[in-house]
């Protein structure tokens, strides 16, 4: 029998002689067939694992969704201690203040914020707005001066805001009705300086509990108000000394913003020659500058009142800014009244020296007096 040395191996088409050749690549074949095997399908990683059908699940942590929420941190706790709060003043008071004749007049008291001064140091203000204005025009002022100390009485004047109600002349039943500004007359306005007389007795009754020093009472004004304010307060001083108690003479300052000279058949002239307001009272003026026609007549009141007093030119410049009781600002704007204080202009920080100065370095002379101060007789 004849030997075959030829190994046909289909697909490669020609035959190939040898057993070992034959041999060599079926070798090779078993071997590339084992390493393919081997190969991973797809790329690892790219699923996890799954278990197969109907058996229990391993031991393997469970998968989270992409979008579930975290489990809780619980915070540190923190190394430095909180800030206390802040003392803020507190909201103002709303209350109704009776006139002798009849009005009900609105008022906000703007009480000191706590921990500034004791209420027997503390300064007593009356804020008093210009005509067809209302109290709320000294909001910013009101609380700026709450911050430092100072207690403000704002009101309403009769007409004006929320004090249209009076009592019907000569009706004994309690009768009321509502008057406007444009509806005042003759007399209301004659007697509108009684509006500050009963934001007085208010601050009376609260100097005698020992929250406000009346012996410090300083009225601020703007424009027509001014002409209330100067008016009153020469009939402040004009109540007679008593032998049993003190009446009357509790004013000590006045702010006048851009004040007018005359209005309807109001003036300030009378009261500007009157020697309280001439040689007693220490005084602040204020206009805007820019306005031509306000900023000459407030310097023409200012320097009638400036050639009354004794001069300080010759005296130490520390003493003469001690006796200081005059004050002229002239703020670089054409806006008047309560639009002076603006918190970009000068003007409060003004007041604000004004009244550190005035009053309250000058505590030893302006002494609470007692708990029993009262409205002056026949009053």
């Amino acid at each position: 029998m004849k030997r075959n040395d030829r190994c046909n191996v289909v697909g490669w088409g020609t035959p190939v002689r040898g057993i070992g050749f034959c041999l060599l690549l079926a070798l090779g074949c078993l071997l590339t067939g084992s390493a393919r095997g081997q190969l991973p399908s797809k790329p690892p990683f790219t699923q996890p694992p799954t278990q197969p059908p109907g058996q229990p699940p391993s031991a393997q942590p469970p998968k989270t969704p992409p979008n579930a929420q975290k489990p809780p941190v619980k915070p540190k706790t923190p190394t430095t201690k909180p800030k206390p709060k802040e003392d803020t003043p507190p909201e103002p008071v709303s209350m109704t203040l009776n006139t002798r004749d009849g009005w009900r007049i609105h008022a906000e008291y703007y009480g000191p914020q706590e921990k500034i001064r004791s209420g027997k140091e503390t300064v007593p203000i009356i804020m008093v707005h210009g005509w067809e204005g209302q109290g709320s025009d000294w909001n910013f002022l009101a609380v700026g001066l709450q911050t430092l100390g100072h207690a403000s009485m704002v009101i309403d004047l009769r007409g004006h805001g929320r004090s249209t109600t009076r009592r019907v002349p000569g009706d004994n039943t309690g009768r009321t009705q509502t008057i406007s500004v444009d509806q005042l007359k003759p007399d209301d306005i004659s007697q509108i300086w009684r509006d500050l007389e009963a934001a007085k007795s208010e601050l009376m009754r609260k100097n005698n509990a020992g929250e406000v020093n009346i012996e410090m009472l300083t009225v601020i004004a703007a424009e027509v108000g001014c002409i209330i304010a100067l008016e009153w307060a020469v009939r402040d001083w004009a109540w007679p000394m008593t032998p049993a108690f003190k009446q009357g003479q509790d004013v000590k300052a006045l702010v006048l913003l851009s004040p007018v000279e005359s209005y309807r058949r109001m003036s300030a002239s009378k009261s500007l020659n009157h020697t309280t307001i001439r040689d007693r009272l220490s005084l602040m003026f204020a206009v805007g500058a820019e306005d031509p026609r306000f900023a000459s007549s407030v310097k023409r009141m200012h320097d009638r009142i400036e050639r009354a007093r004794p001069s300080l030119d010759r005296l130490d410049p520390k003493e003469a800014e001690r006796l200081r009781d005059l004050f002229l600002i002239e703020a670089p704007t054409s806006l008047q009244g309560t639009a002076l204080t603006d918190r970009s202009l000068p003007v409060n920080r003004a007041i604000v020296y004004f009244l550190t100065k005035r009053l309250l370095e000058r505590s030893e002379d302006l002494q609470w007096i007692g708990s029993e101060r009262r409205r002056p007789i026949g009053d």
